[in-house]
Protein backbone atom coordinates (compact mmCIF):
# COMPACT_ATOMS: atom_id res chain seq x y z
CA UNK A 1 0.00 0.00 0.00
CA UNK A 2 1.47 3.33 -0.97
CA UNK A 3 1.91 6.06 1.82
CA UNK A 4 -0.60 8.42 0.33
CA UNK A 5 -3.37 5.27 0.32
CA UNK A 6 -2.61 4.62 3.99
CA UNK A 7 -2.89 8.39 5.22
CA UNK A 8 -6.06 8.52 2.97
CA UNK A 9 -7.18 5.57 5.05
CA UNK A 10 -5.65 6.84 8.51
CA UNK A 11 -8.55 10.06 7.32
CA UNK A 12 -11.63 8.17 6.53
CA UNK A 13 -11.18 6.34 9.74
CA UNK A 14 -10.84 9.59 11.75
CA UNK A 15 -13.44 11.48 9.82
CA UNK A 16 -15.89 8.51 10.25
CA UNK A 17 -15.28 9.09 13.99
CA UNK A 18 -15.54 12.96 14.70
CA UNK A 19 -17.37 15.44 12.16
CA UNK A 20 -15.08 17.91 10.47
CA UNK A 21 -16.83 21.26 11.12
CA UNK A 22 -17.21 24.53 8.86
CA UNK A 23 -13.73 23.67 6.90
CA UNK A 24 -15.19 20.79 5.30
CA UNK A 25 -19.29 22.27 4.84
CA UNK A 26 -17.29 24.82 3.08
CA UNK A 27 -14.60 23.54 0.91
CA UNK A 28 -17.49 21.05 -0.88
CA UNK A 29 -18.54 23.66 -2.30
CA UNK A 30 -15.83 25.34 -3.46
CA UNK A 31 -14.70 21.98 -5.15
CA UNK A 32 -18.33 21.73 -6.86
CA UNK A 33 -18.46 25.07 -8.50
CA UNK A 34 -14.78 26.06 -8.59
CA UNK A 35 -13.38 22.70 -9.88
CA UNK A 36 -10.74 23.32 -6.95
CA UNK A 37 -9.11 19.59 -5.41
CA UNK A 38 -10.90 19.20 -2.46
CA UNK A 39 -7.80 19.06 -0.79
CA UNK A 40 -6.33 22.05 -1.59
CA UNK A 41 -9.99 23.89 -0.99
CA UNK A 42 -9.37 22.38 2.63
CA UNK A 43 -5.92 23.27 3.06
CA UNK A 44 -6.64 27.30 1.78
CA UNK A 45 -9.90 27.59 3.74
CA UNK A 46 -7.94 25.90 7.19
CA UNK A 47 -6.10 28.87 8.74
CA UNK A 48 -9.32 30.93 8.33
CA UNK A 49 -11.59 28.93 10.21
CA UNK A 50 -8.91 28.20 12.99
CA UNK A 51 -8.85 31.44 13.43
CA UNK A 52 -12.45 31.82 13.54
CA UNK A 53 -12.65 29.00 16.24
CA UNK A 54 -10.39 30.62 18.65
CA UNK A 55 -12.83 31.61 20.70
CA UNK A 56 -13.90 28.37 21.18
CA UNK A 57 -10.58 26.62 21.42
CA UNK A 58 -11.22 24.04 24.70
CA UNK A 59 -7.02 23.89 24.25
CA UNK A 60 -6.67 21.12 21.35
CA UNK A 61 -5.09 24.07 19.09
CA UNK A 62 -2.50 23.32 21.76
CA UNK A 63 -1.98 20.13 21.75
CA UNK A 64 -2.41 20.34 17.20
CA UNK A 65 0.30 22.82 17.24
CA UNK A 66 2.78 20.18 19.24
CA UNK A 67 2.49 17.66 16.61
CA UNK A 68 3.00 20.03 13.55
CA UNK A 69 5.67 23.21 14.80
CA UNK A 70 8.96 22.99 13.41
CA UNK A 71 10.12 24.05 16.74
CA UNK A 72 7.45 23.54 19.41
CA UNK A 73 7.00 25.89 22.32
CA UNK A 74 5.58 25.85 25.79
CA UNK A 75 2.28 25.46 26.79
CA UNK A 76 2.82 28.66 28.59
CA UNK A 77 4.20 30.49 25.93
CA UNK A 78 1.58 28.95 23.23
CA UNK A 79 -1.03 31.34 21.61
CA UNK A 80 -3.86 30.36 18.88
CA UNK A 81 -2.15 32.66 16.64
CA UNK A 82 0.95 30.21 16.20
CA UNK A 83 -0.69 27.45 15.01
CA UNK A 84 -2.38 29.79 12.91
CA UNK A 85 1.20 30.14 11.46
CA UNK A 86 2.16 26.98 11.79
CA UNK A 87 -0.56 25.93 9.32
CA UNK A 88 0.04 28.40 7.01
CA UNK A 89 3.94 27.58 6.88
CA UNK A 90 3.01 23.93 6.15
CA UNK A 91 0.39 24.84 3.64
CA UNK A 92 3.31 27.28 1.81
CA UNK A 93 6.14 24.36 2.02
CA UNK A 94 3.48 22.16 -0.03
CA UNK A 95 2.79 24.57 -2.46
CA UNK A 96 -0.62 25.30 -2.00
CA UNK A 97 -1.85 28.37 -2.60
CA UNK A 98 -2.65 30.67 0.03
CA UNK A 99 -6.01 32.13 -0.28
CA UNK A 100 -8.69 30.62 -3.13
CA UNK A 101 -8.52 33.73 -6.05
CA UNK A 102 -5.60 31.99 -6.53
CA UNK A 103 -7.03 28.97 -7.70
CA UNK A 104 -9.78 30.77 -9.71
CA UNK A 105 -12.18 31.44 -7.07
CA UNK A 106 -14.30 34.58 -7.31
CA UNK A 107 -16.83 36.24 -5.09
CA UNK A 108 -19.68 36.07 -7.60
CA UNK A 109 -21.13 32.58 -5.79
CA UNK A 110 -20.32 33.36 -2.29
CA UNK A 111 -23.88 33.57 -1.46
CA UNK A 112 -24.84 30.34 -3.42
CA UNK A 113 -21.63 28.49 -1.68
CA UNK A 114 -22.44 29.89 1.77
CA UNK A 115 -26.07 28.39 1.43
CA UNK A 116 -24.90 25.58 0.18
CA UNK A 117 -22.47 25.32 3.15
CA UNK A 118 -24.89 25.74 5.76
CA UNK A 119 -27.01 22.84 4.57
CA UNK A 120 -24.08 20.32 5.50
CA UNK A 121 -24.21 18.87 8.96
CA UNK A 122 -20.76 19.81 9.68
CA UNK A 123 -21.69 23.77 10.39
CA UNK A 124 -23.53 22.03 13.39
CA UNK A 125 -20.38 20.18 15.30
CA UNK A 126 -18.05 23.36 14.50
CA UNK A 127 -16.91 24.32 17.98
CA UNK A 128 -17.96 27.57 17.08
CA UNK A 129 -21.47 28.25 16.21
CA UNK A 130 -21.74 29.60 12.88
CA UNK A 131 -24.27 31.61 11.20
CA UNK A 132 -24.58 32.37 7.25
CA UNK A 133 -23.39 35.82 7.59
CA UNK A 134 -20.45 34.07 9.38
CA UNK A 135 -19.63 31.81 6.45
CA UNK A 136 -20.18 34.74 3.38
CA UNK A 137 -16.96 36.59 5.58
CA UNK A 138 -14.97 33.20 5.90
CA UNK A 139 -15.49 32.76 2.18
CA UNK A 140 -14.64 36.66 1.66
CA UNK A 141 -11.66 36.25 3.52
CA UNK A 142 -9.96 32.98 1.91
CA UNK A 143 -10.75 34.49 -1.41
CA UNK A 144 -8.62 37.13 -0.21
CA UNK A 145 -10.94 40.27 -0.38
CA UNK A 146 -10.25 42.21 2.77
CA UNK A 147 -12.68 41.07 5.33
CA UNK A 148 -11.81 40.08 8.72
CA UNK A 149 -14.39 38.14 10.86
CA UNK A 150 -14.15 38.55 14.59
Amino acid sequence: MRIMDLGSLFAGIAFSHARLGNVHAMSHPVSAYYDVPHGVANAIILPIVVEFNMKADAGKYYEIYKRIAAIPCSKEQFMSEKLISEIRRLIEELGIPNNLQAVGVDDALINKMSEDAMKSGNIKVNPRTTEIEDIKALYKEAINIQTKVS
